[in-house]
């Protein structure tokens, strides 16, 4: 029988040491006032997503005059603001809505703190989810049933500086597709006497960027079906195709064209490095287009381009997993409370609304609805940047590789890897002694993880 988890039990052997027009959803939360509180990752006052969310919640309020709708954000992590909603839950002060990443999904089913947004949708808002395109319906298998709403979608892109590609006799129309071509690249920039360059390429040290080499490879990151047939009991991280991109990696690293923070997870900081012409190329979120568009010409002079994520080799088109986010709903408050959270949670991704994310994000819209819109209305011909993580996504054919690990233990068995690589690139440990050390210490976190939730 699945143990019932305590906050203490979640936080003491899962949680600590974690350090993107239709109308729908407004017949509910029409009676008596509420309060309810959205916490979600964008607390920085330049970042135009949190204006949007703002304006977002305000309309929301507008259309129902008895709910208010308190915004809160006080860190970029996901595992902080989940960390904070399990504690809060603890205390009796839980938040109604919160944004969770998509690695921490089985976790958050695990701990017994949310309610099945299903339960409480309306016919209507029921319906609307066959709006939402396949891929994303399948990643959260909102077909069999629905706990959180896929929201702000993403997966990788490559960002690079066309100006710089030209200075290294590169053709900017026709940027690297693949390892061997961007260490090619790498070869012409580092050897064009570019003042700035610190080095050639940066993104994040993750877990999340390898796993879409992975997928590109139709190679798997846990057993079971990537965690679909049955719960994970072993991390595949020693596979060949691991193997292959840590070698790549550490090669670039060991010629001085891959450079970083120095930190690890630090989007921001990578972002900062390329806007700022210290990288030729920056491998990140999609997220991030348009901020990234916005502060390289102020910061370093230039329009960056973007193109598709690059893949392994030119056979590996198996496609990437979404990634991102979705909003799910606590338990424990009063049905009133309870349906003005769904309600909001549905009008958060709505036809025009996600519309609107997309447009001040880069995070891709999840809506058919929105699709066309936005086609029809000119956007991605007149912003291409912006198609391309979608078209990633749709450009990849369903299987277990590319729909992403289920995994209760995925923060800890991510920052396993995260070691790990830091201590092939910083550490020059060799990359097949690393990953089986690695395969160790994450089946490790896996069995200490069932052995906590049971059968």
């Amino acid at each position: 029988m699945k143990k019932k988890l305590t906050f203490v039990l979640v936080m003491a052997a899962l949680v600590v040491g974690l350090l993107p027009v239709t109308a729908f959803g407004t017949s509910h939360a029409q009676g008596d006032p509420v309060t309810i509180t959205f916490v979600h990752i964008f607390p920085d006052d330049r970042d135009v997503r949190l204006e949007t969310i703002n304006q977002i919640a305000a309309d929301f309020m507008a259309e129902h005059p008895n709910v208010t709708v308190n915004i809160e954000a006080n860190t970029d992590s996901y595992a902080g603001v989940f960390e904070s909603a399990l504690r809060a839950a603890e205390q009796g002060t839980a938040p109604h809505v919160v944004q969770i990443e998509d690695t921490l999904r089985q976790i958050a089913i695990d701990s017994q703190s949310f309610v099945k947004i299903g339960d409480y949708a309306s016919d209507e808002q029921l319906a609307s989810i066959a709006d939402i395109i396949t891929p994303m319906r399948n990643y959260y298998n909102l077909d069999e049933e629905i706990w959180g709403l896929p929201w702000n979608a993403s997966n990788p892109v490559m960002y690079y500086n066309p100006a710089m590609f030209e200075a290294a006799g590169l053709d900017p129309a026709t940027p690297p597709q693949t390892f061997d071509e961007i260490t090619a690249a790498c070869d012409a920039l580092m050897s064009a006497g570019i003042e700035s360059l610190e080095g050639c390429i940066n993104w994040p040290i993750t877990s999340w960027l390898p796993e879409q080499w992975l997928s590109m490879q139709n190679a798997l990151f846990i057993n079971n079906d990537n965690g679909h047939s049955g719960r994970a009991t072993e991390a595949l991280i020693d596979s060949p195709e691991m193997l292959r991109i840590m070698t790549w990696w550490k090669d670039l690293a060991d010629q001085g064209y891959f450079v970083y923070s120095g930190s690890t997870e630090a989007y921001t900081s990578e972002g900062l490095l390329f806007v700022t012409g210290k990288t030729a190329m920056h491998l990140s979120t999609s997220a991030g287009i348009s901020n990234i568009m916005n502060f390289a010409p102020m910061m370093g002079s230039f329009t960056p381009e973007v193109a598709p994520f690059p893949k392994p080799d030119a056979d590996a088109t198996n496609g990437i997993t979404p990634g991102g986010g979705s909003v799910w709903v606590m338990a424990r408050h009063s049905d009133a409370e309870t349906q003005a959270a769904v309600d909001f949670a549905f009008y958060l991704i709505n036809t025009e609304n996600d519309m609107r994310w997309h447009k001040a994000s880069g995070y891709f819209p999840i809506r058919q609805s929105s699709i066309d819109a936005l086609t029809e209305e000119g956007w991605f011909d007149e912003n291409p940047a912006y198609r391309i993580p979608l078209d990633q996504l749709l450009d990849s054919q369903p299987n277990t590789a590319n729909a992403g690990s289920v995994l209760g233990s995925a923060a800890q068995v991510r920052g396993v890897v995260v070691d790990t690589i830091q201590s092939i690139i910083d550490g020059g440990q060799d990359p097949a002694e690393a990953l089986a050390a690695a395969k160790v210490r994450a089946d490790q976190t896996i069995a200490d993880y069932n052995s906590v939730i049971g059968d």
